[in-house]
């Protein structure tokens, strides 16, 4: 690979000379990806510069490792990442909408002492569990590792989460009448866990965002829990805020003299 006066890091200049050899079929799709020391000496670059290059395509859908095979190729452009905006109860209400889970397990636990504190419960408390992949509707493209945390009067949802479904939020207030009072969310950077990332299909400690929505009553009570994992190069969070004008509060205030 010859050198340029590209300003972005080799191994960006990399992935993207490997994303058009891709396109271009010279790595079909469904065939072995050549390993690290093959590429090192095919484009002339270090270990590092095709490990991190590498990476990249992974996250963004391009290749994955297959137990027995190998790296292989699994798609021939890069996915595009599922947007969503959860600035409001309403966008909220869209996101959940246009995404369906898939329940891969179900369990009940008795909560120490870490999970009573994740869930701002009680320890000792009864919680139905389910272990379940986000999927979107539109390509069921998994976007995230999602736990949802119940408690066991509403063991029944997970039977409901199949096809197109209706939100938890809604299952809660319309099949089990029980009003939700408020709807707390945690946003944070992370990295992905073995177990999460191997069924999203993705690097372990690759780069992922970790949102956590609990449900409460109107007394405070904690309802449910959801605890989503996304990959990072699938899913993207926009919000915005309507500021009120300079003019409209100069307005306001001569209105009140």
């Amino acid at each position: 690979m010859p050198k340029t006066h590209d300003a972005k890091p080799r191994y960006l200049q990399l992935r993207e000379r490997l994303e058009q050899d891709i396109a271009k079929g010279i790595y079909p799709v469904g065939s072995v990806f050549p390993t690290e020391e093959q590429l090192g000496q095919t484009y002339q670059v270090s270990r590092h510069t095709v490990r991190e290059a590498t990476r990249t395509l992974a996250e963004r859908g391009l290749i994955a490792k297959r137990a027995g095979f190998g790296t292989v190729v699994c798609a021939k452009t890069a996915s595009a990442p599922y947007i969503a905006a959860l600035g409001t109860v309403d966008e909220l209400f869209k996101y959940t909408e246009s995404t369906r889970l898939q329940v891969l397990e179900q369990r009940e636990v008795l909560a120490d002492l870490a999970l009573a504190q994740s869930l701002d419960g009680q320890r000792d408390a009864a919680w139905t569990v389910l272990t379940t992949l986000r999927l979107t509707l539109t390509d069921a493209t998994a976007i995230s590792y999602t736990q949802i945390y119940l408690r066991p009067e509403f063991a029944a949802i997970a039977s409901q989460l199949h096809g197109q479904h209706k939100s938890i939020f809604k299952m809660l207030e319309e099949d089990h009448r029980q009003p939700i009072g408020q709807v707390k969310q945690d946003i944070e950077a992370t990295l992905m866990p073995l177990k999460a990332a191997k069924l999203l299909d993705v690097p372990k400690n690759s780069p992922a965002l970790h949102m956590r929505r609990a449900y409460l009553d109107a007394s405070g009570r904690l309802l449910a829990v959801s605890s989503n994992l996304y990959a990072a190069s699938r899913f993207r969070l926009n919000t915005s805020w309507q500021l009120a004008s300079k003019t409209a509060t100069t307005s306001s205030r001569s209105a009140r003299r």
